[in-house]
């Protein structure tokens, strides 16, 4: 376990300090923010075609290779983003970026539901340290980008090749054990009713957040408060450092919902105010934070009870975010061109009515 909360840490310190310094990077390159959202949404459709094969052939090959072809996809994606200089060229990255993250999730929950005996509490555990390791990363993020992206880059490639280095003494993982056809482990007809349900549910908080930290809050803060990087980068980081306390909190309470589901309502308006409060936006979003850390813990709860007995873990845990991640592919797409055409406050009140759909079908599906 401890060698895969290492392994945790890093892909987190990753995709969380890359989530709030690439658009940065890319404003000061030049590119328009239509652009940013196209060059952003690369990772999801990646992540959306590449997991669910990595997924079912994890099933036949264990565990292991993927968490191996995750650190090498890191490394690459961080050497590309180094020397690319044009739109085509970040978008590779962001291929790769989303290689990285596929083979990552194909393989990481599997792990923990064939290895450890609490599996919701386990997860939730692997959630809060991800969370950790994202406040400190998007913390040295924006020390280092005030002074050079070149070192951001070179840290996170350095990453790359440490987290390969440690999963080569990864347990390989068991593998399929009976022949089932490929065809049904992704028959997304065939799940049960709490499957689709949760996995509609999820849908909702998956698009909401993606909204909110891979592209409207970084952009927001620069270009409309105009904070310099090292002020975003302290501001994020506290933001990551609640929900990681929100998360934490959950698991105290024993994501018990009706105990936290104050928390989760109480994101919504404050989502709303957030472009109208501008003086008070370092506490809107400690509490946003706490808000969101607690909906992600619901989330693993909502996943591991919806995958119990499950015969094929890896492809099931691909297939139950299909729905989420292919709206996150287009509202990432779509995000450019509605802060262009609609503003900041647009953005953000989607985002807030994203949690509330989330809220409001979670209750049924963790009844």
């Amino acid at each position: 376990m401890r060698k895969l909360m290492v392994v945790n840490f890093i892909i987190a310190f990753f995709a969380s300090s890359l989530a709030m310094a690439l658009p940065l990077y890319l404003l000061q390159k030049g590119i328009d923010v239509q652009e940013i959202g196209l060059i952003i949404s690369v990772t999801p459709l990646v992540f959306l075609v590449l997991r669910s094969i990595a997924s079912v052939a994890a099933e036949v090959l264990g565990t292991r290779p993927f968490f191996l072809a995750s650190s090498a996809s890191q490394a690459l994606a961080s050497l590309t983003f180094l020397v690319a200089s044009t739109p085509l060229g970040f978008a590779l990255g962001k291929l790769l970026d989303g290689s990285a993250q596929s083979f990552f999730w194909a393989v990481n929950r599997t792990k923990v539901m064939e290895r450890e005996a609490s599996k919701e509490m386990s997860l939730a555990k692997l959630l809060a340290i991800r969370m950790l390791a994202s406040t400190i990363g998007i913390g040295v993020a924006g020390i280092l980008i005030s002074y050079s992206f070149d070192s951001f880059f070179q840290l996170l490639a350095l990453g790359g090749v440490m987290s390969f280095a440690i999963s080569m003494f990864f347990w390989k993982g068991k593998g399929q054990q009976e022949k089932i056809d490929p065809s049904q482990m992704l028959d997304f007809k065939g799940k049960s009713r709490l499957f689709r349900e949760t996995s509609f549910s999820i849908l909702f908080f998956i698009v909401a957040f993606a909204i909110f930290f891979s592209f409207l809050l970084p952009v927001y803060l620069r270009e409309e408060l105009g904070m310099p990087y090292e002020s975003i980068g302290a501001l994020v980081m506290f933001f990551y450092l609640s929900m990681a306390m929100g998360s934490y909190s959950a698991i105290e309470f024993g994501l018990e919902e009706k105990v936290l589901l104050f928390f989760q309502d109480l994101t919504i308006p404050l989502l709303l105010l957030i472009p109208f409060a501008q003086p008070y936006i370092f506490p809107l979003l400690m509490i946003v934070g706490f808000g969101f850390g607690v909906c992600y813990a619901m989330q693993e709860k909502m996943v591991v009870l919806a995958t119990q007995g499950s015969k094929c873990l890896s492809t099931d845990f691909a297939l139950i975010f299909v729905p989420g991640v292919f709206g996150e592919f287009c509202i990432l797409a779509l995000s450019g061109f509605i802060l262009a055409a609609l503003g900041s406050a647009a953005l953000f009140a989607i985002s807030a009515v994203l949690v509330a759909l989330f809220i409001h079908y979670s209750r049924d599906v963790l009844k």
